[in-house]
């Protein structure tokens, strides 16, 4: 049994939180909304330092690199209360600039770090079956690596500080330029009269099949489990994917690497957002246009 300081129980963390408490360890919880705490049926602690001198390890799920930055170097975070020997292991996805001077940080005070964001959205993290890419220090991640794996089914050590962070970067901007682009080409199929349902099967048998489009084909009515057939209830927010786009074009920026696809993609995730539509899943940039 490990003792963990679980912070942040939105839609990801809540489920991986809750695979931990099953899985027999003690988790101390930090968010800003009691009510899902009394949800996982954990104590609280009133901050994320009071959460990490109960502990020995602090897992993150938040929403951006800010609430992250706070919650391990605030006034009130983790770095000023952790014990001798503690790890703080970021499952969010940031920036790999951040996580490296995080993993500086941290360890200047005697704290060990991993960045490990995950892949599988929240039904890969009720089902325990993310993919984790972990960056940071191989004798951190072999220490940790069977917690990991109680919360995915496939755990990587992609390299070093900020590693797994770019992993997790690329994969989303694959994700998110791969929706915008099946957004446009569901528009020009409706325009054709191309039957939606047609459309899905041949597209799912050939070439252009992807995990995005059997997941979260935009037109509605196709398959019940997709977001479109549900008023685009969000499995990842198109809010999110606009974030993580921004990630990735300024990794591209500091590595000096131009990233003209994402570019494209990032605007049309904003248009879906001008027209108020950011808390739904990213699949909606099909409906910014054709609504």
């Amino acid at each position: 049994m490990t003792r963990i300081a679980f912070i942040g129980l939105g839609a990801m963390g809540l489920p991986m939180a809750r695979n931990l408490l099953a899985a027999g360890h003690e988790l101390v919880a930090v968010d800003s909304d009691p009510g899902r705490i009394e949800l996982l049926g954990a104590p609280a602690a009133k901050s994320p330092a009071d959460a990490a001198a109960a502990t020995e390890v602090a897992l993150l799920s938040l929403p951006s690199p800010a609430a992250v930055e706070d919650v391990v170097l605030g006034r009130h975070g983790l770095r000023a209360g952790a014990p001798a020997d503690f790890a703080v292991i970021d499952m969010s996805t940031g920036s790999p600039i951040l996580a490296r001077r995080l993993a500086a940080e941290l360890a200047e005070a005697g704290v060990e770090s991993l960045d490990a964001p995950v892949s599988g959205g929240p039904r890969g993290a009720g089902a325990a079956s993310l993919t984790i890419m972990v960056g940071g220090r191989r004798e951190t991640f072999e220490r940790w690596r069977s917690l990991l794996e109680d919360l995915g089914r496939l755990v990587v050590r992609v390299g070093d500080a900020g590693a797994g962070q770019a992993a997790k970067l690329c994969n989303n901007l694959v994700a998110g330029a791969t929706m915008a682009a099946l957004a446009e080409a569901c528009g020009l199929a409706v325009r054709e009269a191309v039957d939606p349902a047609v459309l899905y099967d041949l597209l799912t048998g050939s070439t252009a099949d992807s995990r995005v489009l059997r997941t979260r084909f935009p037109i509605g009515g196709i398959d019940v489990e997709h977001p479109a057939s549900n008023g685009y209830e969000r499995l990842f927010a198109l809010d999110l994917m606009g974030k993580d786009l921004d990630l990735a074009l300024e990794l591209g920026a500091a590595q000096g690497v131009d990233l003209p696809v994402a570019r494209a993609s990032r605007a049309s995730y904003r248009k879906a957002q001008e027209q108020g539509l950011g808390h739904l899943d990213y699949s909606a940039v099909y409906a910014a246009r054709h609504p």
